[in-house]
């Protein structure tokens, strides 16, 4: 594994997040929910426009549970360079809100943030599921005109 000696809040959070300390996860989780990361892509796109349709994100395998895909997610761009030579075609990075992420990650799948990296932070699918969903509807709820009464004269 790779070490970054620079590093964030996010990682400073995922640095201190402790395998048996619910506090120290839900405040590892609470950071990442509110940060911008960085995703690897298939082709090149300015994580700000609509993206296509045939945009694909990088997933990894679960360590060894081969079989379940997770969302590769990163701290940083020092971190997407880390893992560039291993994610070939996905030779595009983009800076996107985790909540935006969270919108790309299927029923089945987790996420891991810094594969193969220290710190690195994994989601499971459960999890990541509660994410996707607040995600859906934030995005929900910003599209949805409101009603505005005006009086009238």
């Amino acid at each position: 594994m790779t070490e970054n000696t620079d590093s964030n809040p996010l990682e400073q959070a995922l640095s201190a997040a402790k395998d048996n300390d619910q506090q120290s996860i839900r405040r590892a989780l609470r950071a990442f929910v509110q940060s911008r990361v960085f995703v690897k892509l298939d082709q090149p796109w300015d994580g700000k426009s609509f993206p296509r349709s045939d945009m694909r994100l990088l997933f990894v395998s679960d360590g060894d549970n081969r079989e379940r895909p997770m969302l590769a997610v990163f701290t940083s761009k020092a971190f997407c360079d880390i893992y560039a030579q291993a994610a070939a075609p996905f030779d595009y990075v983009a800076e996107v809100d985790a909540a935006w992420a969270c919108l790309g990650v299927p029923g089945d799948a987790g996420i891991m943030v810094n594969p193969n990296s220290v710190p690195s932070f994994r989601i499971g699918p459960e999890v990541a599921g509660i994410l996707r969903e607040a995600a859906e509807k934030d995005v929900a709820e910003k599209s949805t005109p409101r009603n505005v009464n005006t009086a009238q004269d």
